[in-house]
């Protein structure tokens, strides 16, 4: 089961200020076990903890759990053994996974009415076509009305429907396979990931996405005493976008020949725009490359917050429009021949 990742935040910003007011790292994982809600991360730390007492070090007891930890929180964590920083370093990845968390709420908030509205139409659909439409259909046939167009369409599709809607439903399982097949393929992820990247408007959102989460762990991982080469390289573990990662090995290279980093980002402007990268180049030359990275995480983090406000306020109306057409459709199909009738009776 997996672990909360408010639990996750909890955890790295009370072993941060417990070390920091001088408790030794047993006491304070000790405190941190008994504080968590999770069984299946209270159970991860009861063996972290052995392992400390054993002997081991924080970072290599974390290491054990890498589907609660990953590399970056790991390697965070052993830097802050090395230099001595490790509160400060706790209270970094508390921040990063803050901000990560309050990411993830936007996102959600945004799509949570679109989901809801397309769930509840496609419940409303299916009452009226496999329940509703099988019992009025036979009535169209005893009245012998003229059916409009609509209406014909309408009949026309149910029997197709209803002979191949478990097809539809396991193409839709297959294709759903199949694009997880491929991403699970280098190259065919990284070329979904270049094509995704490409697209007009999500495409811009996904930059966003990737420079706020690269922004953010550089900088967390430069502020904690790591070279910018081993920020670069510990920085990948964070980013799931493939396109990036084969960008951030050529800026290794580059970094480990002697370029700077803000000219490196230049070759690469459809994934690094030219603020970003004039952003970095003058944190360089100014020695305030912290601060820079801190700055752009911040900006494009609410670029990424305003992107799904945007999203969500173009999604909604046209969702609505279209659901609205649809069951339009259909109430003209079933109404318009109950009406045609009526009105004949009615006059005889």
């Amino acid at each position: 089961m997996a672990v909360p990742l408010l639990e996750k935040i909890f955890f790295a910003e009370h072993l941060s200020l417990m070390l920091k007011s001088g408790t030794p790292i047993s006491e304070a994982l000790e405190t941190s076990k008994e504080e968590v809600k999770s069984k299946t991360f209270k159970k991860a730390l009861e063996k972290i903890l052995a392992e400390v007492v054993s002997g081991r070090s924080l970072s290599q007891s974390l290491r054990m759990h890498p589907k609660i930890f990953d590399e970056f929180f790991c390697g965070v964590v052993e830097i802050g053994e090395k230099t001595g920083k490790l509160d400060a370093n706790l209270k970094y990845l508390s921040l990063k996974l803050s901000q990560e968390q309050e990411l993830r709420s936007r996102l959600r908030g945004a799509m949570i009415y679109p989901a809801i509205l397309i769930f509840t139409s496609l419940i409303i659909l299916s009452i009226v076509i496999f329940y509703l439409l099988p019992k009025i259909i036979p009535l169209f046939t005893l009245i012998g009305a003229k059916l409009p167009l609509p209406t014909r369409i309408l009949i026309s599709l149910l029997p197709f429907l209803k002979k191949n809607l478990w097809k539809i439903i396991l193409i839709i399982f297959l294709l759903s396979l199949i694009y997880k097949v491929l991403r699970s393929i280098k190259k065919t992820r990284l070329f979904l990931d270049k094509f995704f990247l490409s697209l007009p408007i999500f495409g811009n959102f996904l930059r966003n996405l990737n420079l706020a989460q690269f922004s953010r762990s550089l900088y967390i991982l430069f502020k904690s005493g790591l070279t910018l080469r081993e920020s670069l390289e510990l920085s990948k573990k964070t980013l799931q976008n493939y396109d990036y990662l084969e960008k951030i090995d050529f800026l290794i290279e580059e970094i480990e020949k002697g370029k700077k980093l803000g000219q490196s980002l230049k070759s690469f402007p459809k994934n690094f725009p030219l603020f970003f990268s004039q952003m970095i180049l003058t944190g360089e030359r100014t020695g305030n490359l912290d601060e820079t990275l801190l700055y752009l995480a911040q900006f494009y983090e609410e670029k990424v917050s305003s992107d799904s406000k945007r999203f969500s306020s173009i999604i909604e109306p046209a969702l609505i429009v279209f659901v609205g057409i649809l069951v339009g459709f259909i109430a003209f199909s079933v109404l318009t021949p109950i009406y045609q009738f009526l009105g004949q009776f009615r006059f005889r």
